[in-house]
């Protein structure tokens, strides 16, 4: 583990607990893990879910947020929710081919309607302990929380866009720079 302070230690050690036992009272599978539907597998509902929250996404984001499901496994997804009329690719740069988008159909936005509501009903069975502002007071929290991951997530991407400019720069010109 990197350099922590004591307190941030004490406080990964008890959200540690805390996570395994929710785990233990059955609340920490994500509520996409048991989407169901007679004709679609649950990756395949969980690809839906992440559209429609996403409205359009790149196929390596759509790999991350299927927790990075190997590319030919997603293609291959993708081709079975294309072929049922849920999903249409699209081309994001017209001289490469290899960068495509997805974006569900008038379709695929019906079925997602039936999914967010599955999905609902079980966010609303994990929330219902709770009570009033003690509800409210762990929504402003997790909210404060995404903010600072978004944060955190942006420097992250900036550093690799950086890295990536520097790495196309020829070194001519970097030594020239440097002179």
């Amino acid at each position: 583990m990197t350099e922590l302070s004591v307190d941030v230690r004490v406080q990964v050690a008890r959200w540690r607990n805390l996570l395994v036992d929710a785990a233990r009272c059955g609340s920490l599978a994500s509520p996409l893990a048991a989407l169901s539907h007679p004709h679609w597998e649950p990756m395949e509902l969980q690809a839906l879910w992440w559209l429609r929250a996403e409205s359009l996404l790149p196929v390596g984001v759509l790999a991350m947020r299927l927790g990075g499901l190997a590319m030919p496994r997603l293609s291959r997804l993708v081709d079975r929710l294309e072929a049922g009329g849920l999903v249409r690719r699209e081309r994001s740069v017209r001289n490469d081919r290899r960068r495509v988008r997805v974006r569900l159909t008038e379709a695929g936005h019906a079925l997602t309607d039936e999914l967010n509501a599955q999905v609902q009903e079980r966010m609303a069975k994990l929330l219902s302990p709770l009570q009033g502002e003690t509800r409210s007071a762990l929504m402003d929290i997790l909210e404060l929380w995404v903010q600072a991951l978004t944060v955190q997530a942006r420097t992250a991407e900036e550093v690799a866009e950086e890295n990536a400019e520097l790495a196309s720069v020829p070194d001519e010109l970097l030594r020239a720079s440097a002179a």
